[in-house]
Protein backbone atom coordinates (compact mmCIF):
# COMPACT_ATOMS: atom_id res chain seq x y z
CA UNK A 1 0.00 0.00 0.00
CA UNK A 2 1.35 3.43 -0.88
CA UNK A 3 0.56 6.74 0.73
CA UNK A 4 -0.74 9.74 -1.19
CA UNK A 5 2.62 11.42 -1.30
CA UNK A 6 4.36 8.28 -2.55
CA UNK A 7 1.88 8.02 -5.40
CA UNK A 8 2.45 11.65 -6.34
CA UNK A 9 6.21 11.27 -6.05
CA UNK A 10 6.23 8.56 -8.71
CA UNK A 11 5.03 11.13 -11.24
CA UNK A 12 8.13 13.32 -10.98
CA UNK A 13 11.47 12.67 -12.59
CA UNK A 14 14.06 14.56 -10.56
CA UNK A 15 14.11 16.18 -7.14
CA UNK A 16 14.57 19.94 -7.22
CA UNK A 17 16.83 21.27 -4.49
CA UNK A 18 15.61 24.17 -2.34
CA UNK A 19 18.12 26.45 -4.08
CA UNK A 20 17.00 25.39 -7.56
CA UNK A 21 13.38 25.89 -6.60
CA UNK A 22 14.08 29.37 -5.22
CA UNK A 23 15.80 30.35 -8.45
CA UNK A 24 12.94 28.93 -10.49
CA UNK A 25 10.45 31.06 -8.56
CA UNK A 26 12.64 34.16 -8.44
CA UNK A 27 12.93 33.98 -4.65
CA UNK A 28 15.99 34.62 -2.45
CA UNK A 29 18.09 31.50 -2.08
CA UNK A 30 17.78 29.81 1.32
CA UNK A 31 20.69 29.56 3.71
CA UNK A 32 22.29 26.19 4.31
CA UNK A 33 20.31 25.79 7.55
CA UNK A 34 17.05 26.78 5.88
CA UNK A 35 17.69 24.40 2.98
CA UNK A 36 18.23 21.54 5.45
CA UNK A 37 14.80 22.20 6.96
CA UNK A 38 13.06 22.68 3.61
CA UNK A 39 14.41 19.41 2.20
CA UNK A 40 14.28 17.34 5.40
CA UNK A 41 13.01 13.76 4.96
CA UNK A 42 9.32 13.13 5.55
CA UNK A 43 9.07 12.30 9.23
CA UNK A 44 8.82 13.99 12.63
CA UNK A 45 11.16 16.94 13.08
CA UNK A 46 11.56 19.97 15.31
CA UNK A 47 13.09 23.29 14.25
CA UNK A 48 14.51 25.70 16.83
CA UNK A 49 14.08 29.09 15.17
CA UNK A 50 15.23 32.31 16.80
CA UNK A 51 13.91 35.77 16.03
CA UNK A 52 14.83 36.95 12.54
CA UNK A 53 15.82 33.48 11.37
CA UNK A 54 13.39 33.43 8.44
CA UNK A 55 11.05 30.92 10.04
CA UNK A 56 7.94 31.85 8.04
CA UNK A 57 9.86 31.85 4.78
CA UNK A 58 11.32 28.44 5.58
CA UNK A 59 7.91 26.98 6.48
CA UNK A 60 6.45 28.22 3.20
CA UNK A 61 9.50 26.94 1.34
CA UNK A 62 9.06 23.51 2.91
CA UNK A 63 5.47 23.23 1.69
CA UNK A 64 6.30 24.37 -1.83
CA UNK A 65 9.35 22.08 -2.04
CA UNK A 66 7.29 19.04 -0.99
CA UNK A 67 4.60 19.90 -3.53
CA UNK A 68 7.03 20.69 -6.35
CA UNK A 69 8.77 17.36 -5.93
CA UNK A 70 5.56 15.36 -5.73
CA UNK A 71 5.85 14.29 -2.11
CA UNK A 72 2.45 15.71 -1.16
CA UNK A 73 -0.52 17.39 -2.78
CA UNK A 74 -1.29 20.91 -1.48
CA UNK A 75 -4.67 19.96 0.03
CA UNK A 76 -2.97 17.23 2.08
CA UNK A 77 -0.90 19.77 4.05
CA UNK A 78 -2.08 21.12 7.42
CA UNK A 79 -0.46 24.23 8.90
CA UNK A 80 -1.36 25.47 12.39
CA UNK A 81 -0.36 28.67 14.16
CA UNK A 82 -1.79 30.86 16.93
CA UNK A 83 -3.21 34.00 15.37
CA UNK A 84 -5.50 34.56 12.43
CA UNK A 85 -3.03 37.08 11.08
CA UNK A 86 -0.16 34.59 11.10
CA UNK A 87 -2.35 31.91 9.53
CA UNK A 88 -3.49 34.27 6.78
CA UNK A 89 0.08 35.40 6.06
CA UNK A 90 1.41 31.84 5.81
CA UNK A 91 -1.52 30.74 3.62
CA UNK A 92 -1.04 33.72 1.30
CA UNK A 93 2.70 33.19 1.07
CA UNK A 94 2.25 29.52 0.12
CA UNK A 95 -0.61 30.29 -2.29
CA UNK A 96 1.46 32.82 -4.23
CA UNK A 97 4.41 30.43 -4.48
CA UNK A 98 2.17 27.65 -5.76
CA UNK A 99 0.72 30.02 -8.37
CA UNK A 100 4.26 30.85 -9.48
CA UNK A 101 5.07 27.15 -9.61
CA UNK A 102 2.05 26.46 -11.82
CA UNK A 103 3.11 29.26 -14.15
CA UNK A 104 6.58 27.76 -14.63
CA UNK A 105 5.12 24.56 -16.08
CA UNK A 106 8.17 22.77 -14.71
CA UNK A 107 6.12 20.24 -12.73
CA UNK A 108 2.98 18.28 -13.70
CA UNK A 109 -0.02 20.60 -13.37
CA UNK A 110 -2.00 18.07 -11.35
CA UNK A 111 0.57 18.12 -8.54
CA UNK A 112 0.17 21.81 -7.70
CA UNK A 113 -3.59 22.27 -7.84
CA UNK A 114 -5.40 23.05 -4.59
CA UNK A 115 -4.33 24.86 -1.43
CA UNK A 116 -3.05 23.73 1.98
CA UNK A 117 -5.30 23.96 5.04
CA UNK A 118 -3.83 26.71 7.23
CA UNK A 119 -5.62 27.83 10.38
CA UNK A 120 -5.20 28.66 14.06
CA UNK A 121 -4.92 25.92 16.67
CA UNK A 122 -8.29 27.02 18.08
CA UNK A 123 -9.98 26.92 14.68
CA UNK A 124 -8.65 23.43 14.06
CA UNK A 125 -9.96 22.29 17.46
CA UNK A 126 -13.33 23.86 16.60
CA UNK A 127 -13.49 21.92 13.34
CA UNK A 128 -12.60 18.69 15.11
CA UNK A 129 -15.35 19.30 17.68
CA UNK A 130 -17.89 20.10 14.97
CA UNK A 131 -17.05 16.86 13.16
CA UNK A 132 -16.81 14.52 16.15
CA UNK A 133 -18.50 16.01 19.24
CA UNK A 134 -21.20 13.33 19.18
CA UNK A 135 -18.54 10.75 20.01
CA UNK A 136 -18.39 12.44 23.44
CA UNK A 137 -22.17 12.89 23.68
CA UNK A 138 -21.89 16.62 22.99
CA UNK A 139 -24.08 18.35 20.42
CA UNK A 140 -21.96 19.67 17.52
CA UNK A 141 -24.17 22.77 17.49
CA UNK A 142 -23.08 23.80 20.99
CA UNK A 143 -22.52 27.55 20.81
CA UNK A 144 -19.11 29.08 21.51
CA UNK A 145 -18.99 31.96 23.98
CA UNK A 146 -17.02 35.04 23.04
CA UNK A 147 -14.66 36.44 25.66
CA UNK A 148 -17.15 39.24 26.36
CA UNK A 149 -20.04 36.81 26.82
CA UNK A 150 -17.96 34.64 29.14
CA UNK A 151 -17.09 37.72 31.20
CA UNK A 152 -20.74 38.74 31.50
CA UNK A 153 -21.78 35.26 32.57
CA UNK A 154 -19.12 35.03 35.27
CA UNK A 155 -19.84 38.60 36.41
CA UNK A 156 -23.45 37.62 37.12
CA UNK A 157 -22.29 34.55 39.02
CA UNK A 158 -19.84 36.59 41.12
CA UNK A 159 -22.45 39.29 41.80
CA UNK A 160 -24.93 36.79 43.23
CA UNK A 161 -22.45 34.62 45.15
CA UNK A 162 -22.78 34.58 48.95
CA UNK A 163 -20.25 31.88 49.84
CA UNK A 164 -17.06 32.35 51.91
CA UNK A 165 -14.66 34.85 50.38
CA UNK A 166 -12.58 35.91 53.40
CA UNK A 167 -9.31 35.08 51.58
CA UNK A 168 -10.32 37.15 48.55
CA UNK A 169 -9.70 40.86 49.12
CA UNK A 170 -9.89 42.21 45.57
CA UNK A 171 -12.64 43.99 43.64
CA UNK A 172 -15.43 41.99 41.95
CA UNK A 173 -14.01 42.69 38.48
CA UNK A 174 -10.70 41.13 39.54
CA UNK A 175 -12.55 38.13 40.94
CA UNK A 176 -14.26 37.68 37.57
CA UNK A 177 -10.92 37.72 35.79
CA UNK A 178 -9.42 35.24 38.25
CA UNK A 179 -12.37 32.86 37.89
CA UNK A 180 -12.02 32.93 34.11
CA UNK A 181 -8.25 32.42 34.37
CA UNK A 182 -8.63 29.48 36.75
CA UNK A 183 -11.34 27.88 34.60
CA UNK A 184 -9.09 28.30 31.57
CA UNK A 185 -6.06 26.82 33.34
CA UNK A 186 -8.07 23.79 34.42
CA UNK A 187 -9.25 23.26 30.84
CA UNK A 188 -5.74 23.70 29.43
CA UNK A 189 -4.39 21.09 31.86
CA UNK A 190 -7.45 18.80 31.54
CA UNK A 191 -7.99 19.03 35.30
CA UNK A 192 -11.04 19.46 37.55
CA UNK A 193 -11.76 21.54 40.68
CA UNK A 194 -11.46 18.35 42.71
CA UNK A 195 -7.90 17.95 41.45
CA UNK A 196 -7.11 21.40 42.89
CA UNK A 197 -8.72 20.44 46.21
CA UNK A 198 -6.60 17.30 46.23
CA UNK A 199 -3.47 19.43 45.90
CA UNK A 200 -4.70 21.51 48.85
CA UNK A 201 -5.06 18.40 51.02
CA UNK A 202 -1.58 17.29 49.98
CA UNK A 203 -0.13 20.68 51.00
CA UNK A 204 -2.01 20.66 54.33
CA UNK A 205 -0.71 17.20 55.22
CA UNK A 206 2.87 18.18 54.61
CA UNK A 207 2.61 21.50 56.41
CA UNK A 208 1.08 19.72 59.41
CA UNK A 209 4.02 17.29 59.43
CA UNK A 210 6.65 20.06 59.58
CA UNK A 211 8.69 20.04 62.82
CA UNK A 212 8.41 23.81 63.16
CA UNK A 213 6.33 26.75 62.00
CA UNK A 214 6.42 27.05 58.19
CA UNK A 215 8.61 29.71 56.64
CA UNK A 216 7.50 32.67 54.57
CA UNK A 217 7.51 30.86 51.20
CA UNK A 218 5.48 27.96 52.56
CA UNK A 219 3.01 30.32 54.24
CA UNK A 220 2.52 32.18 50.94
CA UNK A 221 1.94 28.87 49.16
CA UNK A 222 -0.77 27.93 51.69
CA UNK A 223 -2.41 31.37 51.32
CA UNK A 224 -2.38 31.17 47.53
CA UNK A 225 -3.91 27.70 47.62
CA UNK A 226 -6.63 28.89 50.00
CA UNK A 227 -7.52 31.77 47.66
CA UNK A 228 -7.62 29.39 44.72
CA UNK A 229 -9.90 26.97 46.57
CA UNK A 230 -12.33 29.76 47.47
CA UNK A 231 -12.68 30.49 43.75
CA UNK A 232 -13.53 26.88 42.90
CA UNK A 233 -17.27 27.12 43.76
CA UNK A 234 -17.48 30.02 41.32
CA UNK A 235 -15.67 28.00 38.66
CA UNK A 236 -18.11 25.15 39.22
CA UNK A 237 -21.11 27.48 38.97
CA UNK A 238 -19.66 28.81 35.72
CA UNK A 239 -19.40 25.26 34.39
CA UNK A 240 -22.99 24.50 35.36
CA UNK A 241 -24.21 27.75 33.80
CA UNK A 242 -22.50 26.89 30.52
CA UNK A 243 -23.98 23.40 30.55
CA UNK A 244 -27.47 24.77 31.22
CA UNK A 245 -27.14 27.18 28.29
CA UNK A 246 -25.52 24.55 26.06
CA UNK A 247 -22.49 26.75 25.43
CA UNK A 248 -18.74 26.39 25.83
CA UNK A 249 -15.74 28.71 25.92
CA UNK A 250 -12.43 28.39 24.08
CA UNK A 251 -10.81 26.37 26.86
CA UNK A 252 -13.72 23.91 26.87
CA UNK A 253 -13.49 23.55 23.11
CA UNK A 254 -9.78 22.63 23.10
CA UNK A 255 -10.26 20.29 26.08
CA UNK A 256 -13.14 18.55 24.27
CA UNK A 257 -11.07 18.22 21.11
CA UNK A 258 -8.27 16.65 23.18
CA UNK A 259 -10.70 14.18 24.75
CA UNK A 260 -12.06 13.26 21.33
CA UNK A 261 -8.57 12.67 19.94
CA UNK A 262 -7.29 10.65 22.91
CA UNK A 263 -10.39 8.53 23.44
CA UNK A 264 -11.29 7.77 19.83
CA UNK A 265 -8.32 6.45 17.79
CA UNK A 266 -10.43 6.36 14.64
CA UNK A 267 -10.44 10.17 14.62
CA UNK A 268 -6.65 10.13 14.33
CA UNK A 269 -6.90 7.71 11.41
CA UNK A 270 -9.27 10.10 9.67
CA UNK A 271 -7.05 13.13 10.24
CA UNK A 272 -3.86 11.34 9.17
CA UNK A 273 -5.52 10.21 5.96
CA UNK A 274 -6.67 13.78 5.33
CA UNK A 275 -3.34 15.46 6.09
CA UNK A 276 -0.15 13.73 4.96
CA UNK A 277 2.12 16.54 6.24
CA UNK A 278 1.61 18.74 9.32
CA UNK A 279 3.40 21.98 10.21
CA UNK A 280 3.10 23.34 13.78
CA UNK A 281 4.11 26.98 14.18
CA UNK A 282 5.02 28.61 17.53
CA UNK A 283 5.07 25.13 19.03
CA UNK A 284 6.54 26.39 22.31
CA UNK A 285 3.20 28.09 23.04
CA UNK A 286 1.03 24.99 22.81
CA UNK A 287 -0.80 24.10 26.03
CA UNK A 288 -0.94 20.67 27.63
CA UNK A 289 -4.39 20.04 26.12
CA UNK A 290 -3.16 21.05 22.66
CA UNK A 291 -0.13 18.81 23.03
CA UNK A 292 -2.31 15.82 23.91
CA UNK A 293 -4.61 16.62 20.99
CA UNK A 294 -1.79 16.82 18.44
CA UNK A 295 0.10 13.84 19.85
CA UNK A 296 -3.00 11.63 19.75
CA UNK A 297 -3.72 12.59 16.14
CA UNK A 298 -0.24 12.75 14.62
CA UNK A 299 2.20 11.24 17.13
CA UNK A 300 2.88 7.87 15.55
CA UNK A 301 5.66 8.65 13.09
CA UNK A 302 3.51 11.00 11.00
CA UNK A 303 5.40 13.73 9.07
CA UNK A 304 5.09 16.56 11.62
CA UNK A 305 7.40 19.57 11.59
CA UNK A 306 7.23 21.73 14.72
CA UNK A 307 8.82 25.17 14.69
CA UNK A 308 9.41 27.26 17.78
CA UNK A 309 11.63 29.57 19.80
CA UNK A 310 12.15 28.56 23.46
CA UNK A 311 12.99 32.17 24.31
CA UNK A 312 9.64 33.55 23.15
CA UNK A 313 6.99 31.53 24.98
CA UNK A 314 4.18 33.98 25.79
CA UNK A 315 1.48 31.63 27.05
CA UNK A 316 3.18 30.18 30.13
CA UNK A 317 0.30 31.43 32.29
CA UNK A 318 -2.07 28.93 30.66
CA UNK A 319 0.13 25.88 30.61
CA UNK A 320 2.31 26.48 27.56
CA UNK A 321 5.91 25.43 27.99
CA UNK A 322 9.08 25.74 25.98
CA UNK A 323 9.70 22.21 27.29
CA UNK A 324 7.34 21.07 24.54
CA UNK A 325 10.22 21.68 22.12
CA UNK A 326 12.67 19.49 24.00
CA UNK A 327 9.96 16.88 24.53
CA UNK A 328 9.06 16.73 20.84
CA UNK A 329 11.17 13.62 20.03
CA UNK A 330 9.35 11.70 22.78
CA UNK A 331 5.88 12.95 21.87
CA UNK A 332 6.41 12.55 18.12
CA UNK A 333 8.85 9.65 17.65
CA UNK A 334 9.75 8.30 14.27
CA UNK A 335 7.69 5.38 13.00
CA UNK A 336 8.68 2.09 14.66
CA UNK A 337 11.36 3.99 16.62
CA UNK A 338 9.90 4.78 20.05
CA UNK A 339 13.20 5.86 21.57
CA UNK A 340 13.32 9.48 22.79
CA UNK A 341 15.51 11.65 20.62
CA UNK A 342 14.80 9.87 17.36
CA UNK A 343 13.08 12.81 15.69
CA UNK A 344 15.20 15.17 13.61
CA UNK A 345 16.23 18.48 15.14
CA UNK A 346 17.24 21.59 13.17
CA UNK A 347 18.23 25.09 14.23
CA UNK A 348 17.75 28.29 12.28
CA UNK A 349 20.25 30.87 13.55
CA UNK A 350 19.35 34.53 13.89
CA UNK A 351 20.48 36.79 11.12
Amino acid sequence: MTTGWETARERTTRVLTPTELARLLGQPEPTVEQADVIAAPLGPGVVIAGAGSGKSETMAGRVVWLVANGYVRPEHVLGLTFTRKAAAELAERVRKRLEQLRATEQVPAGLVEGDPAVSTYNSYAARLVADHALREAVEPSTRLLSQGQAWQLVARIVGSYDGPMDAITVKPATVVRRVLDLAGELADHLRTPDDVRGVGRWIDERVAALPKRPGKDTAELVTTQRKREQLLPLVERYARAKAAREVMDYGDQVALAARIATRHPEVGMIERSRYKVVLLDEYQDTSHAQLLLLRALFGDGHPVTAVGDPCQSIYGWRGASAGNLTGFPTDFPEARTPRPGSAARHELPQR
